[in-house]
């Protein structure tokens, strides 16, 4: 079976792996610039942590899953410790004996300890596949309507992006400047880092934790080798993710490869320009 004949199998999937690449990849521009690359990182084990609870608490308030109350839905719960963790961290900033980066780094061993733990008790040993699933979703099988709710998930943050673009930009470069000028820092921050929760979020359950992970990083480091402008780096960023995201799917689709992992290995030809730059700059 060729790869156009299928059509009908993978389109579905291509258009959510498009959809969180761009998404992810505008993100990413303000995780590399803020040098805490390891929040995605972080926010996908406490985003764990919220489905592996849900699970746990519905073993004992809920045992049959139809009868589960809609606060005990895995995707919410996570969705929820998502932001509560992005809205921590954007609390790091400043700090005098802890740093940005030990605070992330503390949030994620600590997330990655409570899920080991939550997930080894025997009563949710039963729904282990499915756990797993929603840990660290699948760049494959995308349902229609995921793609739906991803598309409008994406919308929302690109939007609040583009209106708020100059605020979001000067207190990342210049948090100090931003406070004296009478700009709310804190809130600033907390927008910034909750988009962030919310996207990684969405974004893992769908195309799986693999290719987010490398859409919030690669593209955007890519884009900011290439050009000295944030405003041209952000559009640059979201165009290499869409191009390693596609070619990445085709790659895996025909080569039988594991899909994140191409996808991620595509998407990091998309440094190769900005290294020779590089290179070719200090030559």
């Amino acid at each position: 079976m060729s790869f156009w004949s299928a059509y009908d199998f993978w389109h579905d999937s291509m258009a959510a792996v498009l959809l969180a690449g761009g998404m992810c990849a505008a993100l990413g521009v303000y995780v590399v610039l803020r040098r805490v690359v390891f929040v995605g990182a972080a926010l996908t084990q406490i985003s764990g942590v919220g489905v592996a609870l849900a699970f746990w608490l519905g073993s004992f308030l809920a045992p049959d899953p139809h009868d589960a109350p809609l606060w005990l839905d895995p995707r919410w719960l996570s969705l929820v410790a998502a932001v509560v963790g992005a809205i921590a961290f954007s609390f790091s900033r400043g700090g005098r004996r802890l740093g940005g980066e030990t605070i992330i780094g503390l949030g994620w061993v600590l997330a990655s300890a409570v899920v080991l733990l939550v997930l080894s008790s025997k009563r949710i040993v039963q729904e282990a596949h499915e756990v797993d699933d929603l840990l660290y979703g699948s760049a494959v099988l995308v349902r229609p309507a995921d793609v739906l709710v991803l598309a409008g998930v994406a919308a929302t943050i690109l939007a609040v992006h583009v209106l708020f673009f100059k605020e979001l930009l000067f207190v990342t470069f210049d948090a100090e400047m931003a406070q004296t000028l009478g700009y709310k820092v804190v809130f600033w921050d907390v927008l910034l880092y909750g988009t962030i929760g919310v996207g990684i979020s969405f974004a893992i359950r769908i195309v799986g934790m693999i290719p987010a992970f490398g859409f919030l990083v690669i593209p955007s480091s890519a884009a900011l080798l290439l050009v000295s402008r944030v405003s041209y780096a952000l559009p640059v960023s979201m165009l290499f993710a869409v191009g390693g995201g596609a070619l990445g799917y085709y790659v895996a689709f025909t080569r039988e490869w594991p899909t994140g992992a191409s996808i991620v290995a595509c998407s990091a030809l998309a440094l190769v320009p900005g290294l020779l730059l590089r290179a070719v700059r200090r030559e």
